[in-house]
C-alpha cells in the first residue's frame, strides 16, 4: 500500500509541475487551523479509538512550492479491554513542502510531504510485573518517534478576501516498534497575510 501511495504522490507532483507558476518567493504567508477525523480501518484503529484532532500550521510560498510547519494534536483511548483504561495523546510536529496548482479561478489542489516527530504522552502507563511484585518496572509515560506524512489539500478562496476554506486527506505513519498508520480527513480555514519584512529578510 505504501508503494502505491508513494507512486500516486509522485504522479500528483508531476501534474503539479505543469501547473501555474508560484508567486515571488516569501511574499505571502498563510495561517491554517483545522479539525481532523481518523478514517483508516486497520489493526491500530481497531485497538485504539481516536477523538477528533486539531491542527494549526503556517505556510509560506518559496520558489517551486510552499514551505510549511505546524502541529497536530490527537487523543486516543483503548478499545481493547485487555488494555484496561490506557490512553494517550499524540502531537505530530512537522516541517513540509507542497506544490499547489490551480484547478479553477478560486480553487487549487496541492499534494505535499511532511516530516517530523510524533510525541506520545501516555496516561496510566503499564507496570511490569504487576504492581507490588519485586523489581517492578513502570513503562515510560512519554515517547518520541520519527513520522512522515503524504497529503493532498483542496483549497477554495473566498472571493477577494484573504480567507480560504480547505479540505485534505493525509496518510501519516509514525515509526514506533509497531508502526502507527493513520488516515485523516481534515476540514479547516486559512488566512493569507503579507510576509513581515523581518521574516522575508531572514529567509532570504
Amino acid at each position: 500500500m505504501l508503494r502505491k501511495a508513494t507512486a500516486f504522490f509522485l504522479f500528483l507532483l508531476s501534474m503539479a509541475a505543469a501547473g501555474r507558476a508560484q508567486q515571488s518567493s516569501y511574499e505571502q504567508i498563510r495561517l491554517d487551523a483545522s479539525g481532523a477525523l481518523s478514517l483508516l480501518d486497520n489493526s491500530f484503529s481497531r485497538h485504539w479509538e481516536s477523538s477528533p484532532g486539531f491542527h494549526i500550521g503556517t505556510r509560506i510560498n518559496y520558489h517551486a512550492g510552499n514551505l510549511e510547519a505546524g502541529v497536530r494534536y490527537s487523543n486516543y483511548s483503548a478499545r481493547d479491554p485487555a488494555y484496561d483504561e490506557a490512553s494517550f495523546s499524540a502531537y505530530f510536529i512537522y516541517i513540509g513542502w507542497e506544490y499547489p496548482f490551480r484547478l479553477a479561478r478560486q480553487l487549487t489542489f496541492a499534494p505535499g510531504l511532511r516530516f517530523g516527530n510524533t510525541f506520545l504522552a501516555f496516561r496510566n502507563p503499564a507496570t511490569y510485573p504487576a504492581a507490588g511484585v519485586w523489581a517492578e518496572y513502570v513503562f515510560d509515560s512519554h515517547e518520541s518517534e520519527f513520522a512522515y506524512e503524504l497529503f493532498g489539500r483542496l483549497e477554495y478562496k473566498l472571493g477577494n478576501s484573504p480567507w480560504h476554506l480547505h479540505s485534505s486527506f493525509s496518510y501519516n505513519r509514525t515509526l514506533t516498534y509497531h508502526p502507527l498508520p493513520v488516515g485523516l480527513l481534515s476540514l479547516g480555514i486559512s488566512r493569507s497575510l503579507s510576509t513581515p519584512s523581518w521574516l522575508k529578510n531572514f529567509l532570504q
